[in-house]
């Protein structure tokens, strides 16, 4: 084989390399905007996607607050129930914690008048006048 033979074949086969990568080049330069597209659309589905699950995640856990909420709720009205009722009775036993303390008073300012006037009451025809005291 003679040079010039080897330097055509050397030619001829970078002219092919060559013609086949530019043909390639040219199939990959219209099939690039289709597979970036297609890309895309791939990539735009799992983003759908995955704001639908968080989006579901998000319903039920606000979802559980409200139920969590609610029952808060009703747990704080039945306690506010309870916290009247239990001032109501409050009330009421103050008032008898008031009364008794007016009974003792006036039990000891009889018993007192008694003692110190028992020579004067024992000597009396009249006993002495009952206390009035009235507990409900």
């Amino acid at each position: 084989m003679s040079e010039t033979s080897i330097v055509a074949i050397i030619v001829a086969v970078l002219a092919l390399l060559g013609g086949g990568g530019f043909w390639g080049y040219r199939q990959f330069a219209k099939e690039a905007p289709v597979r970036k597209r297609d890309a895309d659309i791939a990539v735009a589905e799992k983003s759908q996607q995955m704001a639908l699950a968080v989006a579901d995640d998000l319903r039920e856990d606000y979802t559980r607050l409200r139920t969590d909420l609610n029952a808060e709720r009703e747990e704080r009205q039945k306690l506010t129930g309870r916290v009247d009722s239990l001032e109501t009775h409050i009330r009421e036993q103050d008032k008898t914690i008031r009364r008794l303390r007016d009974a003792v008073r006036l039990f000891t300012a009889a018993w007192d008048d008694l003692t110190s006037r028992w020579q004067h009451y024992r000597q009396s025809e009249h006993p002495p006048p009952r206390p009035n005291i009235t507990i409900d």
